[in-house]
C-alpha cells in the first residue's frame, strides 16, 4: 500500500533515482549494461544515470568507461547523438584510441557539407596511433585515413581557388601536395593500388615531385 501511495503521489522519480547504480564508484557494474548498450536499448533513465555518473566520476579512466557505454548505445540508436558523445569523449576524456578518431573522421567526412578542417584534424589524430593496428587492418585503415585527409585538403584548395583566395589557395595546395605524396608513398610501400593516390598527387603537383617520372 505504501508503494502504491508513493506512486500516486508522484514519488516514482525519486524511487527510480535511488536505484541508479554508482558506476562512478564501481565501474565494473557497467558490464551489466553491455548487452543492452550494444543494441541501443538503454532507456532514458539508464542513460541519465550514466550521465550523472559520468559527471560525478573523479578518475579519467572511469569517465572513459562510462563514456564508452554511452557511445556504444548511441551508435546503435542514432549516429548524430553518437557524434556528440564522441566529440565530448575526444575533447574531455581521451583521444588516444585510434578507432574512435577513425570512426569520427568518416562520420564528418560523410556529412552533406563536411567540415574539411575537422576531417583533417581527426584523421591526423587517428594516424598518431596507427601503430595500434596490425596486418591488413593497419593497411586498410591507414590508407583510408590518408585518402580522406588528402581529399579534404583538395576540396579546401578547390574552394579557395573558386573564391579567388589566392594566398590561402597556395598554402592549401602545398599542404595537399604533402598529404597526396604521403598517401602515394604508403600505398607503394604497403603494396596497394597507387592509381588514385598518383592521380591526386599529380593534379596538385607534378609527376616528378610525386616520383612518377622514373
Amino acid at each position: 500500500m505504501r508503494l502504491l501511495a508513493a506512486l500516486l503521489l508522484g514519488l516514482a522519480p525519486a524511487l527510480a533515482a535511488a536505484t541508479c547504480p554508482e558506476y562512478a564508484q564501481d565501474p565494473s557494474l557497467l558490464v551489466e549494461l553491455e548487452g543492452s548498450a550494444g543494441r541501443g536499448a538503454l532507456d532514458k533513465e539508464q542513460v541519465q544515470c550514466l550521465e550523472d555518473n559520468y559527471q560525478a566520476a573523479k578518475l579519467q579512466t572511469t569517465k572513459d568507461k562510462i563514456s564508452r557505454v554511452l557511445m556504444v548505445n548511441a551508435y546503435a540508436y542514432q549516429t548524430s547523438w553518437w557524434a556528440e558523445l564522441v566529440q565530448r569523449h575526444l575533447n574531455e576524456v581521451d583521444r588516444s584510441d585510434p578507432n574512435v578518431a577513425y570512426l569520427y573522421s568518416f562520420y564528418l567526412f560523410n556529412q552533406e557539407t563536411p567540415d574539411y578542417e575537422a576531417v583533417i584534424k581527426w584523421t591526423e589524430v587517428a594516424l598518431e596511433r596507427k601503430q595500434d593496428w596490425t596486418g591488413d587492418l593497419h593497411v586498410h585503415r591507414v590508407t583510408k585515413l590518408l585518402q580522406a585527409r588528402t581529399y579534404a585538403a583538395y576540396k579546401q584548395w578547390e574552394i579557395a581557388e573558386n573564391n579567388r583566395d589566392l594566398r590561402n589557395a597556395d598554402e592549401i595546395r602545398n599542404r595537399t601536395k604533402t598529404f597526396a605524396r604521403e598517401w602515394l608513398d604508403f600505398s607503394r610501400s604497403s603494396g596497394g593500388d597507387t592509381t588514385q593516390a598518383a592521380e591526386f598527387c599529380v593534379s596538385v603537383s607534378s609527376a616528378h615531385a610525386c616520383g612518377l617520372d622514373d
